[in-house]
């Protein structure tokens, strides 16, 4: 639990480091996901301290839960809920527009969903403060909390794989990054659903014993971790690297999509080339604004939200 809570940390300073001129609420959205995650850890802490230290050699404490505990599962769903809706909102800006608020709709509503229930389980532990009551909670609350916390995952990654799919190009290098994006969504929705079913079967089979409570203190580090690694590979996905970011001084050639008046062509370009007049659009720019929403799946033409500079031709 630590070793992933540390693993955010960083991600969340890489990301103030590498993408500091991102959106200030995208920014803002980065430092809630640390400072919720930072709360939970001081919650399961001070659970511990309570069991631990405070209550050592009186195995009687373990049978009365405590709020701290109760308190971290809200924090792990509010976790959840923003990651998700981080996603829900990548979708509704790559949606086409006939399907745009249908298909945004569908997937709002999963989430939604999921973070009520979240929100149910919550009050349930507050109410019954006594782990020998958990299997009363055990199917009207915990069973759909977990299947919705399922289904709402699929539901994102579904739509985001269905939708950078269908934005595939003629041009190889913009389709090897869309399903590379589509392989990072897939995995991102196995990895939380598994532990999700993992939990709510420890939850089901164990319940006289406090085991599922040490799958669900990493289960909100599971969905921050899977934001910011998105955030942080989107110079890495197209094609330039944080070592490119940060000036590292690597030469090398970089090919982009030529409009002139003979067509469109692609053209490569060498540090040294000469300066022509025909504007190009940079593929690896065009493709990472298509992915983070800055574009439609749908409005290639855009150029006004893309990188427009001048072709090179070399002498």
């Amino acid at each position: 639990m630590l070793v992933l809570y540390g693993i955010t940390s960083l991600q969340s300073y890489l990301y103030y480091i590498y993408y500091p001129k991102d959106d200030r609420t995208l920014k803002l959205t980065v430092a809630i996901i640390w400072m919720l995650d930072s709360l939970h850890i001081a919650l399961v802490c001070y659970s511990m301290y309570y069991y631990l230290i405070l209550n050592y050699a009186n195995p009687l404490a373990l049978f009365h839960g405590i709020w701290s505990l109760d308190v971290s599962v809200l924090v792990n769903t509010l976790i959840a809920c923003i990651v998700q809706m981080f996603f829900t909102q990548r979708v509704y800006k790559l949606t086409p527009k006939p399907w745009k608020y249908p298909v945004t709709v569908v997937v709002g509503a999963t989430v939604l969903v999921h973070f009520a229930l979240g929100l149910e389980t919550t009050v349930k532990f507050f109410q019954i403060q006594d782990f020998s009551r958990l299997s009363e909670i055990s199917f009207n609350v915990a069973l759909p909390f977990a299947i919705m916390a399922v289904i709402s995952d699929i539901a994102v990654a579904a739509a985001l794989c269905i939708l950078l799919h269908n934005s595939r190009t003629v041009y190889h290098s913009t389709n090897h990054m869309l399903y590379t994006l589509m392989i990072f969504a897939i995995n991102r929705c196995i990895l939380t659903s598994v532990v999700a079913i993992i939990e709510l079967i420890v939850f089901l089979r164990l319940q006289q014993t406090l085991w599922f409570l040490a799958i669900d203190f990493i289960i909100g580090k599971l969905y921050a971790n899977s934001l910011l690694a998105t955030l942080n590979t989107r110079r890495a996905i197209s094609g330039r690297g944080l070592e490119e970011s940060r000036g590292s001084g690597m030469t090398g050639t970089s090919t982009s999509f030529r409009i002139g008046s003979g067509g469109a062509t692609t053209d490569s370009s060498r540090p040294g080339d000469t300066l022509e007049e025909d504007p190009i659009i940079d593929l690896a720019v065009l493709d990472s604004a298509k992915e983070y929403g800055n574009l439609g799946a749908n409005m290639p033409h855009r150029t006004a939200s893309v990188n427009v500079g001048r072709s090179v031709a070399r002498d």
